[in-house]
């Protein structure tokens, strides 16, 4: 399923392919997967090996994880544009946390067997793209640090303990 023009558009606002010209988004193209996922569908359940990275296209999903038994937590809600399942494609690991669509959505997913391929044959184009990765990587991350610092800080406060100390 090819890509549509208002697809295109997307990916040219999204931070992970905001650099791409249209001639690289079109044979990013031929590396890809466009996928229609209905409203209520699991992406991506947490535990598995989900070898692909995901952006959404069109609809939002949410990213939950579960903290113990039936209780899950409300990761982050993903808009049009948000990419996702970047650390399994990287690492290998499994999945950390379920994404599940809220509305029905659109995705472009590239296999991780198909990025081999990109670096074996355009090493310039998957050099960018994994250049993108990192930078949208090294924001959540610090996103992270911020939530785990008010935690922290909520912590010491609901504690009562001095900080200062």
């Amino acid at each position: 399923m090819p890509l549509t023009i208002s697809d295109r558009a997307q990916l040219a606002r999204t931070p992970l392919f905001r650099q791409f010209t249209p001639n690289e988004i079109a044979i990013l193209q031929e590396y890809s997967v466009i996928e229609e996922v209905p409203a209520g569908q699991v992406i991506i359940w947490s535990g598995s090996d989900n070898r692909a990275l995901h952006v959404l296209l069109k609809g939002t999903a949410v990213v939950t994880l579960q903290v113990r038994g039936e209780v899950e937590s409300v990761l982050a809600h993903l808009e049009p544009g948000a990419q996702f399942g970047e650390l399994t494609f990287i690492d290998g690991r499994p999945a950390s946390g379920t994404v599940t669509a809220e509305t029905d959505c659109r995705l472009l997913s590239i296999p991780l067997s198909r990025m081999q391929d990109l670096l074996d044959e355009r090493s310039p184009l998957f050099g960018k793209l994994a250049w993108a990765m990192l930078r949208d990587l090294a924001g959540k991350l610090r996103q992270t640090n911020d939530r785990v610092l008010d935690a922290v800080l909520w912590g010491l406060e609901a504690s009562q303990l001095d900080a200062e100390v």
